[in-house]
């Protein structure tokens, strides 16, 4: 008789990140609950990191390093490894906010009857080390705009994910195309408001802001089917909302570093 797998898949992708590997290592490692599988993808990485992986035993990973065609591709590699209940992606560098999430994560969905997906908060990290909560929106009204979640705190039920999960067209916004999907399926979702993840503002989620405009504007398009009047709406929400946070960025990683007394 086959045996029932975990109740969660944390999925890593990584690549020449040997520092970012052993973070996320800590954190998952730190899991009061302990009811998960760690699949880790590595990239085929120089800089040790498949070193690194292939000593860890706690918990001992079912892992992989091989080269891919970029972060999503290698999310679909770790999807198709995943024997989970639930996947959440937790990537090279990326850290769970305590040790309880996944606990935490787990009573909400056996609450909530066990959904499609359970969207919680996160908290955005600045560079000067102060962080802002953002919680989760109701998928069926923010699905129009973006995310309900940042990724990382976003836990999908794997038998609804499609196969592949992620559209390699969209690569920097292929996390929307996922939610999207759910949406259009009619998935049930629940909902934890206190943060689960942690995600870094600046970096890539800077560098890459217009492609993810374009994206998400061909997204809405595509597979939402939105009207342009509803994409252009849309559009103009998401840039503002970048530039807030740019601005938050700019202003707290300018703030001078306090000087200790003597």
């Amino acid at each position: 008789m086959a045996t029932a797998g975990p109740f969660f898949s944390v999925i890593t992708v990584v690549f020449n990140d040997r520092a970012g590997i052993e973070r996320t290592h800590r954190s998952v490692a730190s899991q009061s609950c302990r009811d998960f599988e760690w699949v880790i993808v590595d990239g085929a990485s120089k800089d040790g990191t498949a070193d690194y992986i292939s000593n860890i035993t706690d918990p001992l990973p079912r892992w992989i390093s091989e080269r891919d065609k970029g972060i999503y591709d290698a999310m679909n590699k770790g999807t198709a490894l995943a024997t989970g209940r639930y996947v959440v992606y937790m990537n090279g560098g990326d850290c769970f906010a305590d040790a309880d999430c996944l606990r935490d994560v787990r009573m909400t969905l056996e609450a909530a009857g066990n959904p499609d997906l359970c969207y919680a908060g996160c908290h955005y990290r600045f560079e000067d080390g102060s962080v802002r909560n953002r919680p989760p929106r109701p998928l069926e009204s923010s699905i129009r705009h973006g995310i309900p979640a940042v990724h990382q705190a976003s836990f999908f039920r794997r038998e609804g994910l499609d196969t592949p999960p992620y559209d390699l067209r969209y690569r920097v916004s292929s996390d929307y195309y996922i939610s999207a999907r759910y949406f259009l399926k009619g998935a049930t979702a629940c909902y934890l408001k206190r943060p689960v993840a942690e995600f870094g503002v600046g970096g890539n989620s800077m560098k890459h802001a217009q492609a993810s405009l374009v994206e998400c504007w061909n997204l809405q398009r595509d597979v939402l089917h939105l009207s342009l009047p509803a994409r252009c709406w849309s559009a103009a929400r998401r840039y503002l909302a970048h530039r807030a946070l740019e601005f938050l960025h700019w202003r707290r990683s300018a703030r001078p570093t306090p000087v200790s007394a003597a």
